[in-house]
């Protein structure tokens, strides 16, 4: 595992995996920008490879046929065109796995979207994990674990990952690009340092975007006017107000500069806050709204996302 934050998960799963104690079923919240993809792609190599050890070994037949993208024993179950996992997808998989391993060894699921269920369809994905195939594997990763069935979640075990620190991102960092960052670079491992893989796609590409964490905090505050998020960027003003939110949840809770993204602009904010007598429970509730939009777009076809948002704005400020 390529990368640091993440060995810990790694090195828990070979070792379960190598002792025969795996849990047949794990959660892992979809966190790209920390590398929950390249982990779960490399977790479902290991259990598909015949002869594993620390990590698939590429050779063997069974990782041939898995890079090759036909191996009969994986499944990949996904929402098709933006719309809701059904639960004929999950029947057509279920019936697939009471069938015999083509490779006579491990079966392996990706569930991914996962929070896309219908309630049906997580009903009959209930069914199966409660009394599972022999030699069965389970990766769901749905992008929320609390917009899964309590029912399911509590069917499998929860992968949780580290955040990394700014230490942590910026030695990384400066491994992959070879070279020391610059002042500016430090700064950008401060308020990103939870989001490394993205900031070195950006630091690759000498293409960082405008700071819409800073500029959405200006306008709560009055300082600058509010955005006009449209079609191509309302999904990032959704993200950024979700992680406005959780710098206020911070704030709340008394925690010091080093956990906080928005530093020169902390003594505003928790004034901010005090007048608005805000609390914890409060901003929970904000911050669910901000998952209900994700859920409404994916369900429902023809929403305005960009409204949707500028309407939550209107009543949080």
């Amino acid at each position: 595992m390529s990368l640091p934050w993440l060995r810990e998960n790694w090195q828990q799963l070979v070792n379960e995996h190598g002792s025969g104690k795996l849990s047949h079923a794990h959660c892992v919240p979809w966190q790209p920008d920390i590398g929950a993809e390249a982990f779960i792609k490399e977790w479902l190599k290991l259990l598909l490879c015949s002869q594993a050890k620390l990590r698939a070994c590429g050779k063997c037949k069974s990782c041939l046929l898995h890079k090759a993208g036909n191996h009969p024993d994986y499944y990949e179950v996904a929402s098709r065109d933006g719309k809701g996992i059904s639960v004929d997808q999950i029947r057509e998989l279920t019936g697939k796995l009471q069938q015999t391993p083509n490779q006579a060894g491990a079966k392996v699921v990706w569930l991914r979207d996962a929070e896309r269920m219908s309630i049906t369809a997580a009903n009959a994905l209930l069914k199966t994990l409660e009394e599972p195939t022999q030699s069965t594997y389970f990766v769901v990763s749905p992008e929320r674990t609390e917009r899964l069935l309590p029912t399911l979640r509590s069917r499998m075990q929860l992968q949780r990952f580290n955040i990394p620190s700014e230490a942590t991102v910026e030695q990384w960092l400066g491994q992959q690009l070879q070279r020391m960052l610059t002042a500016d670079e430090q700064q950008l491992c401060k308020r990103y340092h939870q989001r490394p893989l993205v900031l070195l796609e950006w630091l690759k590409t000498e293409r960082v975007p405008p700071d819409y964490l800073q500029q959405l905090a200006a306008a709560l505050l009055g300082d600058a006017g509010w955005p006009a998020p449209d079609k191509s960027n309302w999904r990032d003003w959704l993200l950024t107000t979700e992680q406005l939110l959780g710098e206020f949840m911070r704030l709340k809770q008394g925690l010091s500069s080093e956990h906080l993204q928005l530093v020169s602009q902390q003594g505003q904010l928790s004034r901010w806050l005090t007048e608005k007598n805000y609390q914890v429970t409060e901003l929970n509730d904000w911050l669910k709204s901000c998952y209900g939009i994700r859920r409404k777009i994916a369900e429902q076809s023809g929403l305005n996302g960009p409204l949707l948002l500028q309407e939550l704005w209107t009543r949080l400020h």
